[in-house]
């Protein structure tokens, strides 16, 4: 998403008079738009590829959130150890390479 660019906002009735320019909004300003219901923001419509690089960065945050509780809990192995096991789950067919 380009920060530079601020959301439009336009009312949900927009959407079904003026989808196109709506869709155009988002495709070529690289925008999100927001739509309210009854004056206050209740939707976004956004590119799916935005839509995806969100997706994937709220995972690799819990990712990381689990990794910072492991380190804080013990719950940790040396690198040489994990990789060897990695290894074998693989060999047997347990994770797929």
């Amino acid at each position: 998403m380009n920060m530079q660019q601020l959301p439009q906002i336009r009312p949900l009735s927009d959407l079904r008079s003026n989808i196109g320019e709506i869709t155009d909004l988002v495709d070529n300003q690289q925008s999100p738009v927001i739509l309210t219901k009854h004056g206050r923001g209740k939707y976004v419509l956004l590119d799916l590829d935005e839509y995806r690089k969100l997706v994937a960065g709220r995972e690799l945050y819990h990712l990381l959130e689990e990794g910072i509780d492991d380190v804080a809990n013990g719950s940790t192995e040396e690198f040489g150890k994990a990789m060897k096991s990695i290894r074998e789950e693989i060999a047997i067919g347990r994770i797929q390479n």
